[in-house]
């Protein structure tokens, strides 16, 4: 597994902060009710409307009902091609991220 933050919404894409400063794109299709700053989490799954097809030319191709896309192999999450693959948004991690901002925040400007 793999947890990601959206950073922002462009269009069709979410961009994920993977870790301190590097950043790699989701299909919105794949977390449609996400938002920024919404921890998501990646990996393989047991039943799932995305699989993991392959790797091509560095790129993780994944297949949904509504066609193919490609991604950043590091978001696999550990998936391996031709397993499942879900995108959960975790809403418990998000609030508890949130609340730690909005605390640090608070505590700056008292």
């Amino acid at each position: 597994m793999i947890t990601v933050v959206i950073d922002r919404i462009e269009g069709a894409m979410a961009v994920a902060e993977i870790e301190e400063g590097k950043f790699a794109k989701i299909p919105v299709i794949f977390i449609p009710d996400a938002k920024e700053g919404d921890y998501v989490e990646i990996g393989p799954a047991k039943v799932s409307r995305f699989y993991f097809a392959s790797i091509d030319d560095n790129m993780m191709i994944v297949l949904c009902p509504k066609g193919k896309y490609a991604m950043d192999p590091v978001l696999s999450g550990g998936a391996k091609p031709g397993e499942p693959i879900s995108f959960t948004v975790k809403v418990q991690e998000t609030t508890k991220r949130k609340k730690k901002i909005s605390d640090l925040m608070n505590k700056l400007f008292e």
